[in-house]
C-alpha cells in the first residue's frame, strides 16, 4: 500500500523529472542519475514458486526506496510468473550499490538463486536535456526539457516550434497544453494535437546543457 502511495505521488507530481528504466540486461553496471530523475528496475520472477525479488543493499540517504514490492502477473492464469518492479529516488549527491537477490524469504541460509548489481551514481540536477526522436519514415523530432520550467520546447519535423508545459502522467514524461500533447516513455516520443497523432519514433540521441 506505501508503494502505491508513492506511485500515485509521483504521477501527481510535476513529471519534469524523467525516469531511468533497467531491466534484467543491465545488471553489473554502473550508471548515473540526476537528482531530478526516479529510476525503475523490472525484473522477471514467479511468487508462486516461493521466489521473490528483495532488497539486499543499499544506500537510502542516496536513494530512497519502499521495502514492498510492485508484482505485476504476465496473465491471470494460476501459477503466473509475471514481473517486479522497483521505483528508486533520488535523495541526494553520492554513489551507491543497489543489490537484489532472487530467493526464498524463508530460506535465509541459502544462497539466492539470482542476484542482480547496480552501482548508482546521483549527480547534480541537469537544468535542460534535450532529445532527438526518429521515426520509422525518419523523420527527426526534438524536444528539450527544462527541468527548472517544467516545460519542454518541441521542434516538429517540419520546423515547427511548440512549448507546453508538464502534466500528469501515469508513467514517462508528459506535457501538453490541452489541445497539444508530447508524451516520452520507454525511449519513444510521440506528438498528438487533439487525438491526432503527428509523430511517433525511437530515441536517438540525447546531450544535456
Amino acid at each position: 500500500m506505501r508503494l502505491l502511495c508513492l506511485i500515485i505521488l509521483l504521477a501527481l507530481a510535476p513529471l519534469s523529472a524523467q525516469a531511468l528504466e533497467l531491466n534484467v540486461q543491465d545488471s553489473g553496471r554502473t550508471i548515473s542519475v540526476p537528482l531530478t530523475e526516479v529510476l525503475w528496475v523490472t525484473l522477471p520472477g514467479n511468487p508462486t514458486t516461493g521466489y521473490r525479488w528483495e532488497l539486499a543493499e543499499i544506500d537510502r540517504e542516496i536513494l530512497a526506496t519502499e521495502s514492498e514490492t510492485a508484482f505485476t502477473p504476465d496473465s491471470a492464469r494460476i501459477g503466473a510468473g509475471g514481473e517486479f518492479r522497483f521505483l528508486f529516488t533520488t535523495v541526494k549527491q553520492g554513489t551507491t550499490i543497489v543489490k537484489l537477490i532472487y530467493r526464498r524469504p524463508w530460506e535465509k541460509n541459502e544462497q539466492p538463486l539470482k542476484t542482480y548489481n547496480l552501482t548508482v551514481s546521483v549527480t547534480a540536477a541537469e537544468q535542460q536535456k534535450t532529445a532527438v526522436y526518429q521515426s520509422s519514415e525518419g523523420k527527426l523530432l526534438e524536444a528539450t526539457f527544462n527541468l527548472k520550467l517544467n516545460q519542454v520546447l518541441v521542434i516538429l519535423p517540419n520546423g515547427q516550434k511548440v512549448t507546453l508545459p508538464s502534466a500528469v502522467s501515469g508513467s514517462g514524461a508528459r506535457y501538453s497544453n490541452g489541445t497539444e500533447t508530447f508524451w516520452e516513455h520507454q525511449a519513444t516520443g510521440s506528438f498528438m494535437q487533439e487525438k491526432l497523432l503527428l509523430f511517433e519514433g525511437s530515441l536517438l540521441r540525447t546531450h544535456n546543457k
